[in-house]
């Protein structure tokens, strides 16, 4: 009988012993299930999904990490970027020489009346530190139809960034350049830098 119970428990040891590196492994992380909730916690309620579009994934501030890009609305996106610690910025009034949101939030760019903007958020499944160093993002004013995330080149380096296209089809890039956000249209006098990185 003894015999047979000091087998019994060598057994369970061994089984114990294979799955402990199996549980010991992370949970791998899931899609963003409530782009919504997700939203209403990390920039605050006055801000709203647009279902239109959906959630867009990439790394574009560079660090390897996976970056979060969201279309949402909000006519008072300045309201809450205190206690959400969030930066509003407007790379497209900027590129034409008045970007201060202060001023510019009160513009209405969407034919549409929307108020959309880009809420993004660097290293979004990372737990978001408490530091001063910023890592969302509230972009207003951009005029865009349909957006996605794209592979370009920029001064000998590989970026991704978000393609804006807008209802007179006019295709611009909004990019992190590691200090701020900037817009720029395809084609335009002075934005030939960017390229498509080569196929590999």
């Amino acid at each position: 009988m003894r015999l047979k119970l000091a087998s019994a428990f060598s057994c369970l040891a061994v089984c114990l012993c294979l799955a402990a590196p199996l549980t010991a492994q992370p949970t791998p992380p899931v899609a963003l299930a409530d782009p919504a909730a997700y939203v209403a916690s990390q920039f605050g309620a006055s801000f709203k999904v647009d279902p239109k579009i959906p959630p867009m994934f990439g790394d574009l501030d560079g660090d390897g990490k996976e970056d979060v890009v969201l279309v949402g609305t909000s006519s008072t996106p300045l309201l809450s970027k205190e206690q959400f610690n969030f930066k509003v910025e407007d790379p497209y009034d900027s590129y034409f020489g008045t970007g201060d949101p202060r001023i510019t939030s009160q513009f209405t760019l969407h034919f549409d009346g929307s108020s959309r903007c880009f809420l993004i958020v660097f290293g979004w499944r990372q737990p978001q530190a408490k530091s001063k160093q910023v890592s969302k993002f509230v972009l207003i004013n951009t005029p865009f139809e349909s957006a996605s995330i794209v592979n370009l080149r920029l001064k000998k380096k590989n970026i991704q960034a978000i393609e804006a296209v807008d209802r007179s089809t006019l295709h611009a890039l909004v990019f992190w350049d590691g200090r701020r956000w900037r817009w720029s249209a395809q084609g335009m006098d002075g934005d030939d830098s960017f390229k498509m990185p080569p196929a590999d």
